[in-house]
């Protein structure tokens, strides 16, 4: 996609209206970070160059060019916590999409539906079962036919989804499906495959017959395929390969032949349509394809964990691999060569994110959880674009960047981790590691002096002070309290150093050689972060958020904010009396625009990821880093500043 057509979807199709405040509203751009993890693929079965994308949020994208560009459809299922692990086309109306899903947090799974190709979704009644649903098969033969597999065995619909009912009743061995497959020819013969091996009914669930002869006994049947041409030859992959059957299931024989031990634990198989007799197998560490039905295979990609993959129906040349952390790899060339394919998706957890004080272009951020495709980014052109800079954190890329701190004085940044601290210069220095902190887990970092000499440290061990001159780190000892110190803030023009912890909020005057812990009026909760608005203290608890306007000895409740989990506050440098903070469960983004004495909601909407980092801009914009939508830039109206609100 050429930059242009960036640039204008930048600023005009992704501006998002929040909740009215007085005559006007802010404006929510999203930044991107293109990426993250794909949960699920499906190709429309008349228009080849538009696919489909679920992720493990709920979230559902939409490419009309074969991934060059996806747009995530709002507010599409409107549901968060779901994984959709599942997208069915109806065989005979391309306009109709299946989303299969199961819920992060519990057992339970929805099933929806749309019938104008993913503009609007409605809830398909289960009537009494709920559970988690990881499969779902639709009969190529007669569509009013569908298959659930769930927690507690198959659902089956013989009306289109009007009506279900359980035909694995009875038969506990068969819970936990992960994996169907109708019969293209004959509509009552269905395989199901489960967490423990592999069943077949021929008349739609009266009668089961086991079928795992030639699989190890313990095998998870990830998923299962019949060959449209010849319905006897099924495929299967499991926690212990990938495993063929040439007569409807009886015997199954596990194929080899150029799949190395460690491919073994295969998440899905892909039948290209063009040609049955190439199948694509995603697996824990790569793709791999047979041109020959599984006689013998070779690798297309390595080190990554493929979740989906979808070919064009009528190129089989355009492969599109979903994956954990790398997001969408597309290829051109029947697998030769893959190249990302994200623009536009975006699936990322934020962890911080701020921006350069020398550059008002520039902006920083850390992704958790997507190992060498996350760590640490950079973008030089208001986050429009994004690299990734992580020479030097290779060996930590698995742990998360807990936090960013540009240096004001030079062009250093300085980054905390559950191994220490790290600095380095973005695209120009490479990371290296302060060795006096190495293992030391950082979640906090602050400046100890103007001169920027030193650096507090909150840490899983306390709060330490580092001296950048000498290289020396000091533990600052707290009187009643050992062990983790979540956040440090500490206000040069005083000296005054605060402590936040799960026992409360620690104070010094003196730059942590004497401690106090007068907080009459906080709660008895953990406190994650601490904050400062001109005189005012601002502290986000377990229980909401509190204020102190004598230095920290006397708090009260801020109203206007919930009495929820607060963990980030940030006040505007260039407007103090504009102060943002966000909790850990709803999501919702409170602003005070005069110094804390009145709070107001920005409403989102549910479609909307919750916040983990909030940051600012050199030019006061505020930057939002969310858990699965990477980051918004919410751009305040223009009497917001003129008047202070």
């Amino acid at each position: 996609m050429d930059n242009m057509r960036v640039v204008g979807l930048f600023f005009c199709l992704f501006i998002v209206p929040l909740s009215s405040w007085g005559l006007s509203q802010p404006r929510v751009t999203p930044l991107g970070l293109y990426g993250g993890d794909v949960r699920s693929l499906a190709v429309h079965p008349e228009r080849p160059q538009v696919f489909f994308l679920g992720t493990s949020d709920g979230q559902i994208f939409v490419s009309e060019d074969a991934g060059g560009w996806w747009t995530k459809l709002a507010p599409g299922l409107n549901r968060r916590n779901l994984v959709i692990d599942n997208l069915a086309f109806d065989p005979l109306d391309p306009n109709t999409l299946y989303a299969a899903t199961w819920e992060l947090k519990s057992d339970k799974g929805w099933l929806f539906r749309t019938r104008d190709g993913g503009q609007s979704w409605q809830e398909i009644s289960l009537q009494r079962f709920n559970s988690a649903i990881r499969a779902i098969a639709i009969s190529p033969s007669d569509p009013q036919r569908i298959a659930l597999g769930i927690s507690e065995g198959v659902l089956l619909s013989l009306d289109g989804g009007q009506s279900w009912n359980r035909i694995t009743r009875g038969y506990r061995s068969m819970y936990n499906v992960e994996s169907l497959a109708f019969d293209p020819r004959d509509p009552d013969t269905l395989y199901v495959g489960t967490w423990h091996l592999g069943f077949k009914t021929t008349n739609l669930g009266k009668k089961w017959t086991a079928i795992h002869n030639g699989m190890i006994s313990d095998s998870d049947m990830f998923s299962l395929l019949v060959h449209p041409h010849k319905p006897e030859v099924l495929f299967s992959s499991a926690c212990t390969g990938i495993y063929k059957s040439e007569n409807g299931g009886l015997n199954w024989k596990k194929l080899k032949n150029g799949l190395p031990k460690e491919a073994k634990r295969t998440r899905t198989l892909h039948l290209d349509p063009s040609n049955p007799n190439t199948i694509y197998a995603g697996t824990t560490v790569g793709l791999f394809v047979s041109h020959n039905a599984g006689s013998s295979w070779k690798k297309l990609l390595s080190d990554v964990v493929i979740n989906t993959v979808a070919t064009d129906p009528e190129d089989h040349q355009v492969i599109l691999v979903g994956a954990d952390d790398a997001g969408v790899l597309k290829s051109n060339d029947g697998g030769l060569t893959f190249h990302p394919a994200n623009n536009g998706f975006v699936h990322r957890q934020v962890v911080a994110v701020t921006s350069d004080p020398h550059h008002q272009d520039h902006y920083y951020a850390s992704v958790s959880s997507d190992g060498p495709y996350g760590g640490f980014f950079f973008s030089h052109d208001r986050g429009i674009t994004w690299q990734p800079y992580n020479e030097g954190l290779e060996d930590i890329l698995l742990v998360d960047i807990k936090t960013i701190l540009p240096a004001g004085l030079t062009q250093r940044v300085y980054v905390g981790t559950q191994q220490g601290i790290l600095v380095g210069m973005p695209s120009r220095e490479p990371w290296r590691s302060i060795d006096t902190t190495h293992k030391l887990a950082v979640f906090d970092l602050t400046f100890a002096d103007t001169r920027e000499k030193g650096i507090f440290l909150a840490t899983e061990e306390g709060i330490f002070h580092l001296d950048l001159t000498e290289n020396n780190l000091t533990q600052l000892e707290i009187p009643d309290h050992e062990g983790k110190v979540n956040s440090v803030f500490y206000d040069s023009s005083t000296a005054q150093l605060l402590a936040a912890t799960d026992k409360g909020v620690f104070r010094s005057e003196n730059g942590g050689q004497t401690w106090s812990r007068k907080v009459e009026g906080l709660p008895d909760a953990p406190i994650h972060v601490v904050e400062k608005s001109g005189q005012r203290l601002f502290s986000g608890t377990r229980d909401g958020l509190f204020f102190s306007d004598d230095g920290g000895e006397h708090w009260s409740r801020s109203e206007g904010v919930y009495p929820i989990d607060i963990i980030a506050i940030q006040a505007n440098p260039r407007a103090s009396n504009q102060i943002f903070a966000t909790d850990s469960v709803s999501g919702y983004l409170f602003y005070t625009g005069n110094g804390g004495h009145e709070w107001e909601i920005i409403q989102r909407g549910l479609h909307s990821s919750r916040i983990a980092a909030l940051g600012f801009t050199a030019s006061g914009e505020l930057l939002a880093g969310t858990i699965s939508d990477g980051i918004y830039l919410i751009e305040p109206p223009a009497q917001w500043t003129a008047e202070g609100r």
